[in-house]
């Protein structure tokens, strides 16, 4: 088996499938970068089951993750495409909205005493 640990970011929101056999995956693309060659390597990303189905909503284009699991790689029409089959993603920051914070709640007259 060839495990990896990869860290990058989400290309596209991830999408939640279900197979034939009524198993849930959640399929998404990790970008990471190569620092010294400036190049950019694309990990297809299958997590299943019940984990997968919890963080699918989480994870959004722009989002950092990091992802384990069992690499492996094919080739079709002459492009080669990595694959991670994840047993592990953490969800790190990233994809951050514009929309400015909601407004604090109004706490009414707070006194500065302690009541005892």
């Amino acid at each position: 088996m060839k495990q990896i640990t990869i860290f990058g970011n989400v290309t596209k929101d991830a999408e939640l499938r279900s197979t034939q056999q009524a198993q849930k995956v959640c399929g998404f693309t990790v970008a990471v970068n190569d620092r010294r060659t400036k190049e950019a390597y694309f990990f297809e990303v299958a997590y299943w089951g019940r984990p997968g189905e919890a963080v699918a909503q989480y994870i959004k284009k722009g989002t950092s993750v990091a992802v384990s699991g069992e690499f492996s790689w094919r080739e079709y029409n002459g492009n080669k495409y990595l694959s991670v089959n994840a047993n592990s993603v953490t969800l790190g920051g990233g994809n951050r909205s514009n929309e400015p914070a909601p407004p604090a709640k109004n706490l009414g007259d707070l006194d500065d005493e302690i009541p005892f």
